[in-house]
C-alpha cells in the first residue's frame, strides 16, 4: 500500500493505474490524459504511435530490472516506473510523430513521482516541486530575459512544469505568458499557471469589478484563458473585505476564468472563516521551513482535514539552509564567534529575521543545525539543501516553491524527490529544533504584528 507512510505519499495522494505514456506526457488535446501515478500493470502499456510502428512499456520482469528505480519504491521512496525513455514531438493535428524509444536506467524523479491533483475536481496536476519566479521581482541582481526562459525550459523538459508567480512580482508574469506563448507553439506536454491576487487593501477597497480587472489583467500578461490557479493573499485581517474579495474570486471561478482558488499566507482562523463562507479553498501557500515551523502549529492539520494542499516557500531561507553557510567557528573565550553573513538579496534580508528569533538572538543554534544537516547530507550523497527541502515535504501535504532563477537547483530537485530520512536523521535535526525560541504563532504572524 503506498499511501501507508510511504515519505512523499501523503493522504489522499492517487495511487491508481493507468497509462505511463499519458501519466508523463498529460495532453491538453487528449482528455483521457489524467493518470496522476505513472505505474503501469503488464499489458496496459501505451506509447503514442506514428502510422507504422506501434510500441508498449515493458513488462513487469523488465520493470524490475531497473534496480535503482525498483528498489528506490521499495523503501518508498518514489514510485516505480517502466525503464524506458520516450521523446516525442506533437503535430498541430495533435498526433504524436518522430517518437523515439531506447533503453535507459535513468528515470527523471520529477516524472517518477505522482502528480497531485486538488480537491475541487480540477483537471490540473502539478509537479511536486513548483518552479517559484518571486526572485525576478527585484532585489536579486539583474538577468537576462532569454536567459531566464531557457532555464524555464530545461525545469519543463525534466517534469516541473508547474509555475508559480503572482501580480506584484514585478515582470514575472509577462515573463512566464511570453515563455507560456512559446512553450505552446512547440506543443510539448502542458504547464500548470498559477498566480496570485494580492490587493492593495491599505489604498482602495475590494469590489467584484476590481476584482475581475485585476484578474483580467492577469490573464492578459500570462496570455491565457483561463488561469490554473489564483492564490489570495489579504494584508491585514483588520481591514474588511477578505471573505467578500474571495467570493468575487469563486464567481471568477463560475465563470470560468479561473479553474482553482487557493490563499497565501492565511492563518487557521482565517481559512476556517473563508472555508465556511463556502470559498473552495485548494491551497495555502505559506513559509515553511525547520527554521519555520510555525504551519505545525494547526495549519498542517487543518489541511489535512479539509484535503487542502500546502504549498512551501522559504524551504530553504533563500540559502541560509545551504552549504554556504556551513562553518566551523572560532573560539574567542571559549564561545564560538562565526563570521558575519553578507545580506545580498531580499530573500536573505527577509528570512535573516527568523533566524535571529530561531537562534535567540545569536547565530548559534541556525549554525549548529547547519552542522547536523551537513552530516546528514554526506550520510545520503546530497546537499543540505536537499536535507531541508525533504524534511518539509515530510510535514504533510506539503509542496515546496524552489527558485527557478538558475538551472542549479535541477540537481537538487531530483535528489529531494528520491531522498528518505531515517529515523536517526529526524531524531538529530529533531534535538536541535527542541531548542529553538521561535518563531512562534499562527501563519504570518509577526509579519502582520499579530
Amino acid at each position: 500500500n503506498l499511501n501507508n507512510g510511504s515519505p512523499g505519499l501523503g493522504p489522499g495522494r492517487s495511487c491508481g493505474t493507468g497509462s505511463v505514456s499519458k501519466g508523463l506526457f498529460p495532453n491538453r488535446k487528449d482528455p483521457s490524459s489524467n493518470c496522476t501515478f505513472p505505474f503501469v500493470p503488464y499489458g496496459t502499456g501505451y506509447i503514442p504511435s506514428d502510422r507504422k510502428s506501434s510500441k508498449t512499456f515493458p513488462d513487469v520482469a523488465t520493470l524490475a530490472a531497473n534496480l535503482d528505480v525498483f528498489a528506490a519504491w521499495r523503501v518508498g521512496m518514489v514510485a516505480p516506473c517502466a525503464s524506458t525513455r520516450v521523446n516525442a514531438s506533437w503535430r498541430e493535428t495533435g498526433r504524436r510523430t518522430n517518437v523515439s524509444v531506447r533503453a535507459s536506467r535513468v528515470v527523471d524523479a520529477s516524472l517518477v513521482a505522482p502528480r497531485p491533483r486538488f480537491n475541487d475536481g480540477s483537471d490540473t496536476r502539478f509537479s511536486p516541486l513548483l518552479n517559484g519566479m518571486w526572485t525576478l521581482a527585484g532585489g536579486h541582481g539583474s538577468f537576462e530575459v532569454k536567459e531566464i526562459m531557457e532555464v524555464m525550459q530545461s525545469y519543463a523538459r525534466r517534469g516541473y512544469t508547474t509555475f508559480d508567480t503572482a501580480d506584484i512580482y514585478g515582470p514575472s508574469e509577462r515573463i512566464l505568458g511570453d515563455f507560456y506563448e512559446q512553450w505552446r507553439t512547440q506543443e510539448e506536454q502542458p504547464l500548470e499557471i498559477f498566480t496570485k491576487f494580492v490587493p492593495n487593501i491599505f489604498r482602495e477597497t475590494c469590489t467584484p469589478k476590481s476584482v475581475e480587472k485585476t484578474v483580467r489583467n492577469s490573464m492578459n500578461m500570462l496570455k491565457v484563458d483561463k488561469i490554473d490557479l489564483v492564490q489570495m493573499h489579504w494584508w491585514d485581517y483588520a481591514i474588511p473585505g477578505m471573505v467578500d474579495a474571495a467570493l468575487a474570486l469563486t464567481e471568477l471561478k463560475e465563470k470560468g476564468l479561473i479553474k482553482s482558488i487557493g490563499m497565501t499566507n492565511m492563518g487557521v482562523e482565517a481559512m476556517d472563516e473563508m472555508w465556511n463562507a463556502d470559498v473552495p479553498i485548494v491551497c495555502n501557500q505559506v513559509q515553511f521551513s525547520m527554521i519555520d515551523r510555525r504551519p505545525l502549529n494547526g495549519m498542517v492539520q487543518f489541511c489535512k482535514d479539509k484535503d487542502i494542499k500546502i504549498f512551501a516557500y522559504g524551504s530553504v531561507m533563500g540559502g541560509l539552509l545551504s552549504e554556504r553557510f556551513v562553518e566551523e567557528p572560532a573560539k574567542v573565550f571559549g564561545r564560538p564567534r562565526y563570521t558575519n553573513v553578507n545580506l545580498d538579496t531580499s530573500s536573505l534580508k527577509m528570512y535573516w529575521a527568523l533566524v535571529k528569533k530561531f537562534s535567540g538572538g545569536s547565530q548559534d543554534l541556525w549554525r549548529e543545525l547547519l552542522g547536523v544537516l551537513e552530516g546528514i547530507a554526506q550520510k545520503h550523497g546530497v546537499t543540505v539543501t536537499c536535507v531541508a527541502i525533504r524534511w518539509v515535504m515530510d510535514q504533510g501535504d506539503v509542496y515546496p516553491i524552489i527558485g527557478v532563477r538558475n538551472a542549479k537547483h535541477l540537481e537538487v530537485n531530483e535528489k529531494v524527490l528520491s531522498l528518505v530520512l531515517d529515523i536517526k536523521d529526524q531524531e538529530a535535526i529533531d534535538e536541535v529544533l527542541s531548542r529553538s525560541r521561535g518563531p512562534t504563532g499562527d501563519i504570518y504572524s509577526f509579519e502582520r504584528g499579530l
